[in-house]
């Protein structure tokens, strides 16, 4: 017999859920010296928590690598689908003119990568549009250029 996980039964409800959700983001977000809502979360503070959370869960130790370029998105594209294919997803940094935004690619079909935004959304974008700078398909338009990816060691 399942035993209710809280009032009534409800903790795993849909509400519920979302409120345990967004309480974990803050605490990561908090945890990676990002501040308790709004603040930007530093490179350190977002590999220490890439490291923690994610890498955990994967058994890898990520490391960041910055990419300047479209060259750059383009070289490394294959690290980052064969680490989606191994189970491992790959945190991804993002600016424009509205700031940065971290979110994860998860997975890749074709020459297609969806990607995971903490914004409630996960989303399909091309390789094309990971090297060429049109990630804001993923998070909004004013988020484009893929700056740097946390990859597993």
């Amino acid at each position: 017999m399942m035993r209710p996980r809280g009032p009534y039964g409800q903790q795993d409800g849909p509400d519920a859920f979302k409120q345990r959700l967004v309480a974990e983001q803050h605490r990561l977000h908090t945890e990676g010296d990002g501040g308790e809502n709004r603040g930007g979360m530093g490179s350190e503070g977002q590999e220490r928590i890439n490291d923690a959370a994610v890498g955990s869960a994967t058994g890898s130790d990520y490391e960041r690598q910055d990419l300047d370029s479209a060259a750059d998105r383009r070289a490394v594209l294959t690290e980052v689908e064969k680490s989606v294919a191994q189970g491992r997803p790959v945190p991804v940094d993002v600016s424009g003119k509205e700031g940065a935004h971290a979110m994860t690619i998860i997975a890749q079909e074709g020459d297609m990568l969806q990607v995971y935004n903490p914004w409630a959304s996960t989303t399909w974008v091309s390789e094309d549009d990971f090297i060429n700078g049109h990630m804001g398909k993923a998070s909004n338009s004013d988020l484009p250029n893929a700056y740097s990816v946390c990859l597993p060691r």
